[in-house]
C-alpha cells in the first residue's frame, strides 16, 4: 500500500432524533467520520512507511459544513466541539456534551 485515502462521510438525516452508536458505544457519527480515520491512520502507517517513505500518502477529505460561513455551515446548529466535555465518558451524544442534534453531529465529526 503506497497511498490511503480516508473519505467516510456518515450523515443521519437533519431531523433524525435517535442517537445510533458504533459497536464501541460511541456516537456513530462521530465514530465513523472522524475516530474510525484516526484509528485506521495509526494502524496503516506503519505499512505505508515500509513501502516507500519518499512516496506514500495519507489523504483525509472532509465538508466545509464545519465552516459557518460555506454552504450548508450556515443552516441549523453551528459545528463546535467546546471543551470536548462530551467525550469525558463514553455514552456521551454530543462531543461537546449538548443533546444530541444529527446535523450538528456531522458538522462536528468534519
Amino acid at each position: 500500500i503506497d497511498s490511503l485515502v480516508l473519505n467516510a462521510g456518515l450523515a443521519h438525516g437533519q431531523n433524525d432524533a435517535t442517537v445510533y452508536r458504533t459497536a464501541d458505544g460511541l456516537e456513530e457519527t462521530i465514530g465513523v467520520n472522524h475516530l474510525g480515520h484516526f484509528l485506521l491512520a495509526n494502524l496503516m502507517a506503519p505499512t505505508l512507511e515500509a513501502n516507500n517513505k519518499k512516496t506514500s500518502r495519507l489523504v483525509l477529505t472532509a465538508s466545509p459544513v464545519h465552516d459557518p460561513t460555506s454552504g450548508g455551515g450556515d443552516v441549523g446548529l453551528p459545528a463546535s466541539l467546546g471543551t470536548l466535555q462530551g467525550m469525558s465518558g463514553k455514552d456521551f451524544e454530543m462531543v461537546d456534551g449538548g443533546a444530541y442534534n444529527a446535523d450538528k453531529a456531522y458538522k462536528d465529526s468534519k
